[in-house]
């Protein structure tokens, strides 16, 4: 068994893929470069050692299973995935394809294990047996029963008889194996009815006990009557040429077992390039049930300026002594048609020498990449569409350095990628290329570096918006895909983004956020916002305490105005007047407009009499002024009520001073004062309280101001 795998080493090492051959008790026996490489060791080392050693303890027992399967005949092949030890202790996950090699007796006799995904050419040999052993030849006469009349020395070795009186008393074909018995008896019956020579090859035991395989030449001897009366012959001991023949057809199986098992296509030329086997993984690669190979060649297969490419690339490989790879596209489909070829594969080819050292032919080896170039061409389409769009395409590496931009990003963010800028294998170069942070805004980065790459680690993918700065240093909000690529060995070997500018989105967003808590007319805040304006600053003065005051405003004679002179001139009048009493205030208060001819301040800070008398009196001044619009002098006054929160309430004094508001009202009332200084107070009783102090005004004839 030794022999049949060394003469195929040669093809097991040139194979792309790591093949190991392992005995019925596991262990290695042979290692091609790749599985030696895989394993972390060279073929020497690793040959006798077990399988269990190179598997996780807990696959071990489910292959053990299957493999078990395999020497009972419950399966004649299996296919897993397991997780190899690499080098420095690592998992390394591989899919293998595990069959049997069959004996003569029709039992497994070895196991052959194929692991894909790995790819390393090697060198390679002929597998071709040289049948160099010249025999020796046994002449000899004998009778109608077989025995040697006569014969030369080397039949009396054989059958280990001196003769005696000139004759061998022992037949020459006593001791022919029982197995081929019968097929002698006929033949030779054959050749006496026939009157004619036969040729037998069969084992004998010579008289050493030990079996020989012999080849017999002979021709039956007759009478005048036409009686057998003997036979003459030439014996020949073949027992090398059938020893290596059964070898080469070990061989034969062994590398039927290797090509055929495994979703690699094999073929083998000649120095010409004719096919000489293909095994049946061609058909299934081509698509093509009826595709037959053999005594075709390379022009049958694939397309033509492959073809160039292959015989000129071949030449070079026969000169330099080393194997080769190309993408090539084949012919489709091979039984004829003018359909376009669309099949792709992955060649590997090597040159074939003989033991003289002359080129004898190619053996190729073809993976099916068809789904892979598709992919490619898809990812081009893409990248085309990316690169033509108006969307920013960034690819970021590892390190967080530009590598790739579209037009778009490279416009409009003033990007310019590492090759189109210093190589990035230049050390004094390196720190100038452009990084990701470069183009994120501040708060971007915190986003990047607390929430996009931490989901980019689990998830792989990252949604959501971004802020972009421009070449110009200004903002561009973004609605971004962020991808991570890579693998288990660099989970984040680049990043891609794709970002969309929604700068418009924004704006509009802005803009019915406006329309949402602002008047359309004035522009001042609406009741809606004026509202939780309230809520924030009473919060703020249960927590810290302050005065908050609330004025309610009414325009006073504003009827007429509409009435008369139309809603035009009203609504010009109402945008005078707003401005008016946004110019009277505060930075820090807030007008706001509740509709019709009613206004609103809040005020923060102002808790004394004096002040809020301040802030009103400026008001009624500023409306009362006369408004011109469209030539005409209009004249209008305002009533307003105010409501007043002061302190935090909880300590002895305001206590006191909300028992004096409540059993003291009547004699504020007298005065035109009555505080409420709860610090419960909620938004609508501050808005109701400042309500009731505007029609209090209103009573007194407008134009003043009275407080709740």
């Amino acid at each position: 068994m030794a022999r049949h795998i060394s003469r195929i080493a040669a093809v097991f090492d040139a194979a792309p893929i790591g093949v190991g051959v392992w005995s019925v008790r596991g262990e290695l026996l042979h290692a091609n470069p790749v599985l030696a490489d895989l394993l972390g060791s060279d073929a020497a080392s690793v040959r006798g050692r077990v399988f269990e050693e190179h598997l996780r303890a807990d696959d071990v027992p489910g292959v053990r299973r299957m493999v078990g399967d395999l020497w009972d005949g419950t399966r004649n092949s299996f296919e897993c995935d397991v997780r190899c030890v690499a080098p420095g202790g690592a998992d390394l996950w591989v899919r293998a394809y595990v069959t049997p090699v069959y004996g003569p007796a029709g039992g497994p006799e070895y196991l052959i294990s194929q692991i894909f995904s790995f790819s390393r050419p090697g060198a390679e040999e002929t597998a071709t047996a040289r049948l160099a052993h010249e025999p020796p030849v046994m002449l000899w006469l004998a009778d109608e029963r077989g025995i040697p009349r006569v014969g030369n020395r080397t039949t009396f070795e054989f059958l280990g008889l001196p003769p005696s009186s000139g004759e061998l008393r022992r037949a020459l074909f006593e001791d022919v194996d029982h197995d081929d018995v019968d097929p002698v008896r006929a033949e030779v019956r054959r050749a006496i009815d026939a009157h004619q020579p036969w040729t037998f090859t069969a084992r004998s035991r010579r008289a050493d006990d030990t079996w020989r395989w012999m080849r017999h030449d002979a021709r039956p001897l007759h009478a005048a009557d036409g009686a057998c009366i003997g036979f003459a012959g030439v014996s020949v001991d073949v027992t090398d040429d059938q020893e290596r023949r059964r070898e080469l057809e070990e061989v034969q199986r062994l590398f039927s077992s290797v090509t055929d098992a495994g979703p690699i296509a094999v073929l083998r030329t000649d120095r010409v390039g004719n096919v000489t086997y293909a095994n049946g993984r061609w058909a299934e690669i081509l698509d093509d049930p009826a595709t037959r190979l053999r005594e075709t060649s390379w022009q049958s297969i694939l397309v033509p300026e492959h073809v160039d490419e292959l015989v000129r690339r071949s030449a070079q490989a026969v000169r330099l002594g080393r194997p080769f790879v190309m993408r090539v596209q084949a012919v489709e489909p091979l039984t004829g048609g003018s359909g376009p070829a669309h099949h792709w594969g992955e060649l590997r080819v090597a040159p074939v020498y003989d033991d003289d050292g002359r080129h004898d032919g190619f053996v190729a080896t073809l993976t099916d990449i068809s789904a892979e170039v598709a992919a490619d061409r898809r990812a081009d389409r893409l990248a085309a569409v990316l690169d033509a769009g108006s969307d920013y395409l960034v690819i970021v590496d590892g390190d967080g350095a530009i590598s790739h931009v579209n037009d778009a990003a490279r416009v409009q963010l003033g990007v310019r990628p590492a090759d189109e800028g210093p190589r990035a294998t230049d050390p004094t170069t390196a720190a100038d290329r452009q990084r990701l942070r470069d183009v994120l805004d501040h708060d971007a980065v915190e986003v990047l570096e607390t929430t996009v790459l931490p989901t980019l680690a689990l998830d792989r993918i990252w949604r959501g918006e971004l802020l972009l700065r421009d070449h110009a240093g200004g903002q561009i909000p973004v609605s971004a895909l962020v991808l991570a690529q890579g693998d288990d060995r660099a989970p984040l070997e680049s990043v891609a983004i794709v970002a969309r500018d929604i700068s418009d989105l924004k704006d509009v967003e802005h803009r019915m956020r406006e329309l949402a808590t602002h008047d359309y007319l004035t522009g001042l805040p609406n009741r809606i916002l004026l509202y939780d304006r309230i809520e924030q600053a009473l919060a703020r003065q249960r927590r810290r305490g302050g005065p908050v005051a609330l004025l309610y405003l009414d325009l006073d004679d504003f009827k007429p105005v509409n009435d008369d002179l139309g809603h035009h001139v009203g609504d010009a009048v109402l945008v005078v007047i707003a401005d008016r009493i946004t110019a009277s205030l505060r930075g820090a208060d807030t007008a706001a407009r509740l509709g019709g001819d009613e206004f609103a301040v809040l005020v923060e800070g102002i808790g004394d009499d004096d002040g809020l008398d301040q802030v009103a009196r400026r008001l009624i001044d500023a409306i009362g002024a006369p408004v011109e619009v469209d030539g005409r002098i209009i004249r209008t006054g305002v009533s307003i009520g105010i409501a007043l929160v002061t302190g935090r309430g909880d300590d002895e004094h305001d206590r006191h001073d909300r028992h004096d508001a409540r059993d003291g009202r009547e004699d504020d009332a007298e005065h035109g004062v009555d505080r409420d200084r709860d610090r419960d107070l909620d938004v609508d009783h501050l808005v109701v309280a400042a309500d009731r102090a505007m029609y209090a005004a209103k009573a007194a004839g407008g134009g003043c101001w009275r407080r709740s």
